[in-house]
C-alpha cells in the first residue's frame, strides 16, 4: 500500500472518529435538553416505570444519535472526495 493511501485512510478514519464523538456528545446534550424542557417525560409512577428509566433514556439517546448519521455520512463522503477517491482506492 502506498504511503499516500495509508495517510488518506488514517486521515479519513480520524475525521470520522471525531465526528462520531461529537455526534455522541450532542445527542447526549439533546436528550438531556428534551427531558429538562419537558418535551419528553419519564413516567415514574410504578416500580416498573422506575426500572425502565435507563432503557428509555438509552433509546432516546440512540434516536438522537442516529439522527446525526446522515450528516456524518455526508461529511465523510465530502472529505473522501476532497482526499481523492482514486487515492483511497489505490490499495
Amino acid at each position: 500500500m502506498p504511503q499516500a493511501t495509508l495517510q488518506a485512510w488514517l486521515s479519513l478514519y480520524a475525521a470520522v472518529g471525531v465526528m462520531v464523538a461529537l455526534c455522541a456528545v450532542l445527542a447526549m446534550i439533546k436528550t438531556a435538553y428534551d427531558y429538562r424542557l419537558g418535551t419528553r417525560k419519564l413516567p415514574t409512577a410504578t416500580v416498573l416505570d422506575k426500572v425502565l428509566v435507563a432503557p428509555r433514556l438509552w433509546i432516546r439517546w440512540q434516536i438522537n444519535y442516529l439522527l446525526g448519521a446522515p450528516a456524518i455520512l455526508g461529511i465523510a463522503i465530502y472529505y473522501a472526495h476532497y482526499l481523492g477517491f482514486d487515492t483511497l482506492v489505490d490499495v
